[in-house]
């Protein structure tokens, strides 16, 4: 049967521009010019009797059918990708780019990484450090470990683990005091929580059975990293996850105020397009983070 195909340059750089819905970033990522992109654009709208993007100014939109075409194309050059993997002697090689928030990853990601390419010496874990919340479609990354409920559209999510929360301080802020403090003695202190987890020190104080004061001293944060910080100030309490701050614990700039623990709403997850062949490398490497994570030792 012969197929009726479009010159398959023209289709890689629309499916490129499509996913990025830029002509610019498609250009960077296939290495040719602005102009090399826009040309073979133009040659399969030509080819295919219609227009695929809407010009505004600087900047391009899919059309509808243009939309759903590219859907069709990124999954055809996945099965592509995959079948060139199977021809490979060793397609667990190269390098895996990886988005890390860097508060987590300089605390529990880059202090073990060399036993993970002690295992797979053929791989290059290349952290990406940023807190900023990635695109798949438009970047080079393979994928991330993302803290939050696990529901991300057109994301695989597989959990590494949930948080366990205890809550953590400086040393300086409780010095005199006996430790474990008293559910008591905690309500009185200056309390931090992540913006949008309000109920989690609520929900702690209920699991003690604590009937006294209300706490009222709150100090609320856009992120963990923020509340762990004021912990480490002196100035408050954190309810933090044990997994990550047991190297500060261990180091002794964190001391855990009481023993209780409870399970937080949100957890890590690794993170990768949700596509028919997921990459192998980044399955191993969730699979060697849990394992490493799950043996990290209760304080």
């Amino acid at each position: 049967m012969k197929r009726r195909l479009p010159p398959l340059k023209a289709l890689q750089v629309f499916e490129a521009a499509a996913r990025r819905e830029s002509f610019k970033d498609a250009a960077e990522e296939l290495n040719v010019t602005d102009a090399a992109i826009s040309h073979q654009i133009k040659a399969l709208e030509e080819w295919l009797g219609m227009q695929l993007f809407r010009r505004r100014g600087r900047g391009v939109s899919l059309t509808d059918a243009a939309r759903q075409f590219a859907g069709h194309l990124a999954a055809a050059f996945d099965r592509i990708d995959a079948a060139t993997k199977e021809l490979d002697d060793n397609p667990m090689s190269g390098t895996l780019r990886v988005s890390i928030a860097p508060f987590y990853g300089n605390r529990l990601v880059l202090p073990r990484l060399s036993r993970f390419h002690a295992l797979y010496p053929d791989i290059k874990v290349e952290p990406d450090m940023s807190s900023a919340v990635l695109d798949f479609r438009k970047t080079d990354i393979d994928c991330g470990l993302r803290y939050g409920h696990g529901r991300w559209p057109g994301l695989i999510a597989k959990e590494i683990h949930r948080d366990s929360l205890a809550p953590v301080a400086a040393h300086a802020m409780v010095e005199g005091l006996t430790l474990p403090l008293d559910a008591s003695q905690l309500a009185s202190m200056t309390l931090g929580f992540v913006e949008g987890d309000e109920a989690d020190w609520d929900r702690w104080f209920t699991k003690l059975n604590y009937k006294g004061p209300a706490p009222n001293d709150f100090l609320g944060y856009g992120n963990r990293a923020r509340v762990i910080d004021l912990a480490f100030s002196g100035h408050g309490v954190a309810l933090a996850d044990e997994k990550l701050t047991a190297p500060d614990v261990a180091a002794g700039h964190l001391v855990r105020l009481h023993p209780e623990r409870m399970e937080g709403e949100r957890a890590m997850w690794l993170v990768y397009p949700d596509t028919e062949f997921p990459d192998p490398r980044v399955i191993a490497f969730g699979e060697w983070f849990k394992a490493e994570v799950d043996a990290i030792a209760d304080v």
